[in-house]
């Protein structure tokens, strides 16, 4: 089976070694408020003064692009955990053929619609920062659903034909 959009599969080991470090600084940047001091840096910023605070107004007060002080750390892990995961879900397995392009699709599908489905929840239960925080969760839920469930297909179907 052709497959030209797949990263050759030695970029799933990088993916690999890169994701879990990610995954756990995500944890601690999101949940504990970590930062790395030294990423302290000047950045540009598209919206520097945010949206205008008048009630019932939502126009962005100067959307100009500005330098700000800012810590980059969560800008970093987040790009960190974005490009190992896309490593590690969209690289060729050592033999791929039909079955695990069929296995990739559906888990792709799948993971689209838990993700919906999270994001609905979200709508419905949570408020204010706790919804912009599950936002930020839910960014990353596309990949991570994709990686579990098509993982756990792959090595389910492996035991399966080993025990035949």
């Amino acid at each position: 089976m052709k497959t030209n959009f797949l990263f050759p599969h030695k970029f799933r080991l990088i993916g690999w070694i890169l994701l879990i470090p990610s995954v756990v600084l995500g944890y601690m940047v999101i949940f504990e408020d970590f930062e790395f001091s030294f990423l302290n840096i000047k950045v540009l910023s598209l919206l520097p003064t945010g949206f205008d605070a008048t009630p019932g107004i939502t126009s962005v007060t100067s959307p100009s692009w500005k330098a700000i002080n800012d810590n980059f750390t969560q800008e970093l892990i987040g790009i960190l955990f974005i490009v190992s995961a896309i490593f590690v879900a969209f690289s060729k397995e050592k033999k791929e053929d039909e079955y695990i392009a069929k296995i990739r699709l559906e888990s792709l599908l799948w993971a689209t619609y838990a993700t919906f489905v999270i994001h609905i929840l979200c709508l419905l239960f949570f408020y204010d920062f706790t919804y912009l925080t599950s936002m930020i969760v839910n960014t990353f839920t596309l990949l991570i659903v994709f990686i579990v469930r098509y993982n756990f297909i792959i090595y389910r179907s492996k035991s399966i034909s080993n025990e035949e």
